[in-house]
């Protein structure tokens, strides 16, 4: 591994999700209405309480880690906004439409939609099954589908709307991964792009980040040598902490954005560059 003579903890930037960035005024997502999907842990938490921090009342789904939620909620509340935790298994067909549903009901519409909520497992693409296949597609793509689709109405109504998908660098790259994991992530890049120029007249801009490794959430998945390889290519030499994902989608989902659409973003420390 490169060695910079730093340590781990002087590489890591200061500003973690729930610290604030200084300069006063108003933050990035002030009053807008953010839904982000596997909200409980890793990506998914630190997303929810940058999106806090920048003003913004937060929803989020969760399924099995319920203390994980909880902690992502009091974390939100922190900051003074209302909190959503949703319980929901995203890979039921009608899940997607209960639960923007229920955002409408009690905040009138989503303004900034982040597909995040996924699922990945190390198994060598001989040993996988047509139910292995289809079940990571259920979460991975076929929920993000649905969650667009149902969100799209409240956001075309508007005529303003942001999605932020969160994919992986091993769905824009050959690199080593599960392929039917990297499968997924190659797709919703494809529906990342595709809706961006569809919805795209109605105000709504649609992207997708291309995640590295990260700490938590589904790097407990990834093979310890896969870990190391990916360091040694890391011009950062390190893993991105959640919250630095949440900076990125804070900004994507902002009405700050106004021109950056069907694009995939690389954030992966320079491990690609």
């Amino acid at each position: 591994m490169k060695s910079s003579g730093m340590s781990e903890a002087d590489r890591v930037p200061a500003i973690q999700a729930g610290e604030s960035t200084g300069g006063g005024g108003a933050g990035l997502l002030e009053g807008a209405r953010v839904l982000v999907t596997g909200g409980s842990s890793g990506i998914g938490q630190g997303i929810c309480v940058v999106a806090a921090r920048e003003g913004a009342r937060v929803a989020f789904t969760w399924n099995g880690n319920q203390a994980g939620a909880k902690h992502t909620e009091e974390k939100v509340r922190e900051h003074g906004h209302d909190c959503m935790a949703i319980q929901s298994d995203l890979r039921e067909r009608d899940a997607a439409t209960r639960v923007v549903e229920e955002v409408e009901k009690n905040w009138g519409a989503v303004d900034t939609l982040v597909n995040n909520a996924a699922v990945s497992e190390a198994v060598p693409f001989i040993l996988l099954d047509d139910d292995d296949f289809a079940e990571l597609m259920e979460l991975n793509l076929f929920a993000a589908f649905r969650m667009c689709r149902a969100a799209l109405r409240g956001m075309i109504r508007q005529k303003h709307g942001r999605i932020v998908n969160i994919s992986s660098i091993t769905g824009s790259r050959s690199i080593a991964g599960p392929v039917h994991y990297a499968a997924s992530k190659g797709a919703l890049e494809g529906m990342t792009r595709s809706l961006a120029h569809e919805v795209g007249p109605y105000g709504i801009l649609v992207n997708a980040i291309a995640a590295g490794i990260f700490d938590g959430g589904l790097r407990s998945t990834i093979p310890e040598h896969h870990q190391k390889r990916y360091l040694d290519a890391c011009a950062l030499s390190r893993f991105g902490t959640p919250s630095e994902c949440g900076e990125a989608v804070a900004w994507l989902g902002s009405k700050r954005n106004t021109y950056i659409n069907g694009t995939v973003i690389f954030l992966d420390g320079g491990t690609l560059a």
